[in-house]
């Protein structure tokens, strides 16, 4: 469990869900270290990156084992 910090990631899948009119993204993506784990994070657009895609090398920020932003490399 990483409590507070950052690790490098790719995207698998972005899903755009829209919840009783607010829109989130749910990002799949595998940690660098760990390329067979898959893992999903529901945030919303204002803490990722414009027009995500599967494939992009992101960085993965996290607080208390949940992602809070998510930014190009």
């Amino acid at each position: 469990m990483l409590m507070i910090g950052k690790q490098n990631a790719q995207i698998s899948a972005v899903r755009l869900v829209d919840i009783h009119g607010t829109r989130f993204l749910d990002i799949e993506y595998c940690h660098d270290d760990t390329p067979t784990t898959v893992r999903t994070a529901r945030v919303g657009p204002e803490s990722v990156y414009t027009n995500p895609q599967p494939g992009d090398q992101v960085v993965i920020s996290y607080l208390m084992n949940v992602v809070t932003t998510i930014t190009r490399r």
